[in-house]
């Protein structure tokens, strides 16, 4: 399939890019063949300096210049604030304290509020109805986000209530950083009205600051160019994340008298997890992980119930129950000290298994754990997706199964049953062992989100007969009916002749003659599955435009399991990017989606998918390209925050047997010049605080693209926000406004004309 961008020959002349400067810079690596050299011309773009101060000015004038001028912007932006005005709530859980807890968004507030009820009685609502929680005398503001800075920028990024329930742990980002820190304050004590002086000046905090966390990890030594806990300046920085450690903090006490748990000085680059056995934290769990690569050592200690607790946690027996990288072990539950476990050990769509916890000290272990399996994989193609405690020793077990969700209560036997087998979209629970009821999230495409409630006839009894299972709240969106949406599942061949499944959702009023507009989103990395979700972005364009939306489940998700991950990595990424090409062509071929006019979108590591993948294709095989903060130079990515922790993924470019390969698919290194092909119109958006995928990558791409395809009437343009990072903790208003400024760009070079109400 060939043709060419709609507005190739219209937009008339080429875009005047700003000067980005050039140096000859070379940075040395290492093939098989020996020593090579690699320009890197744009490398002073890694630096925050005046000059790419003002070199970002002059690109954002240029980028809302463009996107300022088209038409139906203010419609976009419109349609988008309306749609996105509807009251959402997630499940309510009950704290140790006695009440219940829920977020809930009214519509256009900038974060979810923190509600919880007065008493122990959860609140009664309309099901259907969009009525909120300040309008129950029930209910009240237990801690609202937006009053910590007025932009609305600073989010909550974890929390949790002590054992008993006295005491509310949480953690907060500013700017969308993937650092946070970590305050503490009793949970009779609300957080419901902006302090004087700033949140830092809250009277009602206790004085416990633990800074520098990442990833559920605390950072240290001390990172000089974060300033102060209200400086924001943590997410800016490029630096290497390394030394990550565990720390047990004891409340009134300073973080420098925290007590280290775990830390390995010999390799700085791992990463640490932690858990505890529920309800009552006798034992503790360590996961140890060198990299993202879903394969971890599993290590187990047993701190008591009673004694105190400070005087142990620094020097825990750790028994290694798995002590290897051969797969992944996480921790279901234990029954005294048999300890159920969730693994993908000689199971690529996984299985649990359970092992009984040694006794005595770690140096008397005779031999290697002895697991048993107690639910095996499933044979039919599910995908065991989450296994969780309920009601004693029951479990909720969440499987996938062509990338639709199922959800099941299991018995301490093994026994399944099915809820709502008719369902197909996204499920998500979050159990107890300690509760005999939970709430599960019902979504999907066109479904923003219905909550039900299961609960046991009897407490302890994990017996599925005389349950109860009604719905406690349906999403309502006014302006994005449910009955004016289709979706389909479609699958079609790869070019290795794979089969690939993918989702196609359009308006009722949709043309599937062959002439709508599409945009196609992907990610096809880290194991991570492309279920389908509920997005007013999305259908916003959809029914604007009379068009469709496409999500292709490509090589490097879990789709079909772990090997369908493992076939998208390293060397076979260019897989990932030719699933991606022929689910353009597919739409094209099947009439869904005009020639021409599919737009590609992904964000982070599919942000990386479509900047290769317009590298890869054949000129007009798509209309647009929107890249959202991915990573795109590929030879340097490991020395930049995280990225260490990739090099399973993409390779090791340090690596003398991975450099070609990387060097050969690298976005950065391979876009073509305008000699060779044109390019078609291309927006790339990173976030100034985004420390995951930091925004140099971006900075350095453009200013490629802008040079190889200088001659291109088709516009490369850069996205900045201000304030944000990767993605997490995003305002609604600054997402409505990235959402519109996307569209705006999309609707303008594919020449679409506004068909809404």
């Amino acid at each position: 399939m060939t043709g060419s961008s709609p507005r190739v020959n219209t937009l008339e002349p080429p875009p005047r890019y700003p000067k980005s400067r050039k140096t000859e810079h070379l940075d040395t690596y290492h093939n098989k063949n020996g020593e090579v050299k690699a320009l890197d011309p744009y490398n002073w773009l890694e630096q925050d300096t005046e000059e790419r101060s003002v070199w970002l000015d002059d690109q954002a004038s240029l980028t809302q210049t463009f996107i300022g001028n088209f038409e139906h912007r203010e419609k976009i932006k419109s349609e988008l604030t309306k749609n996105w005005d509807f009251s959402r709530f997630s499940y309510p859980r009950l704290a140790k304290d006695g009440r219940w807890y829920w977020n809930y968004n009214s519509g256009l507030q900038a974060q979810y509020i923190l509600y919880r009820s007065k008493t122990s009685e959860l609140p009664k609502f309309d099901v259907g109805g969009d009525e909120g929680p300040e309008a129950q005398a029930e209910a009240e503001v237990f801690f609202d986000p937006n009053l910590l800075v007025e932009d609305g920028t600073a989010y909550l990024a974890t929390s949790a209530f002590s054992k008993d329930g006295k005491y509310f742990a949480y953690g907060i980002s500013l700017s969308g950083s993937d650092f946070f820190t970590i305050y503490v304050r009793k949970s009779s004590k609300p957080f419901n009205k902006r302090p004087e002086g700033g949140f830092l000046n809250d009277p009602d905090r206790l004085p416990d600051i633990i800074r520098f966390v990442k990833f559920s990890t605390i950072r240290f030594p001390e990172r000089a160019e974060h300033g102060s806990a209200a400086d924001d300046k943590a997410g800016t920085e490029t630096t290497s994340d390394e030394n990550a450690a565990i720390y047990y903090h004891v409340l009134g006490t300073d973080q420098s008298q925290d007590i280290l748990v775990y830390k390995d000085e010999q390799n700085p680059s791992w990463l640490f997890g932690i858990g505890s056995s529920e309800p009552d934290g006798r034992f503790i769990e360590l996961y140890i992980s060198k990299d993202p690569s879903h394969k971890n050592k599993l290590y187990l200690a047993e701190l008591g119930t009673d004694g105190d607790i400070p005087s142990k946690v620094g020097n825990l027996k750790w028994h290694k129950i798995v002590d290897n990288w051969d797969a992944e072990f996480s921790v279901v539950s234990n029954h005294d000290r048999k300890h159920f476990v969730m693994t993908d050990k000689d199971a690529p769509r996984k299985k649990v298994v359970t092992f009984d916890m040694p006794e005595g000290d770690p140096s008397d272990d005779q031999a290697p754990v002895q697991f048993e399996e107690f639910i095996p994989e499933d044979k039919d193609g599910g995908i065991l997706s989450s296994m969780s405690p309920v009601n004693g020793k029951a479990f909720v077990a969440q499987y996938s199964r062509n990338v639709c969700d199922e959800l099941y209560v299991v018995s301490s036997t093994g026994k399944f049953n099915r809820l709502d087998p008719n369902f197909v979209g996204t499920l998500s629970a979050a159990p107890k062992q300690e509760d005999d009821f939970f709430f599960a999230t019902f979504s999907g495409f066109n479904n923003p989100g219905v909550i039900k409630q299961f609960r046991f006839k009897e407490k302890n009894v994990d017996s599925f007969e005389g349950h109860t299972w009604t719905n406690w709240r349906e999403t309502q969106v006014k302006g994005l009916l449910a009955d004016e949406f289709k979706t389909k599942q479609v699958w079609y061949k790869s070019k290795d002749g794979v089969e690939v499944p993918m989702f196609i959702v359009w308006h009722k009023d949709t043309p599937l003659d062959g002439t709508a507009p599409a945009i196609q989103y992907g990610y096809g990395g880290f194991s991570y599955t492309m279920r389908p979700f509920f997005s007013v972005s999305f259908l916003t364009f959809v029914k604007a435009f009379k068009g469709i939306l496409a999500v292709p489940g490509i090589r490097g998700g879990a789709e079909k399991g772990e090997q369908w991950h493992l076939d998208g990595i390293r060397e076979n990424r260019v897989k990932v990017y030719d699933d991606f090409i022929y689910a353009t062509k597919y739409l094209v071929d099947n009439k869904y989606a005009a020639p021409g006019k599919v737009a590609i979108n992904g964000g982070s590591n599919g942000g990386t998918l479509v900047a290769a993948s317009i590298n890869r294709a054949e000129q007009g095989t798509f209309g647009a390209a929107i890249a959202d903060v991915g990573v795109m130079d590929l030879l340097k990515f490991p020395q930049f925050t995280i990225g260490a922790a990739w090099v399973p993924e993409y390779g090791d470019p340090r690596d003398p047997n991975d450099f070609d390969f990387i060097k050969a698919y690298s976005p950065l290194h391979n876009v073509p010049n305008f000699k060779e092909k044109a390019l078609p119109p291309t927006i790339l958006l990173t976030a100034d605080h985004d420390d995951r995928v930091v925004p140099l990558h971006t900075f350095k791409h453009i200013a490629t693209l802008q040079h190889e395809q200088h001659d291109n009437r088709n516009p490369m343009l850069l996205r900045v926000e201000r304030k944000s990072g990767d993605g997490a903790g995003k305002s609604t208003a600054k997402a409505i406004q990235e959402a519109t400024d996307k569209w705006s760009f999309v609707a303008a070079v594919l020449d679409l004309s506004w068909k809404g109400e």
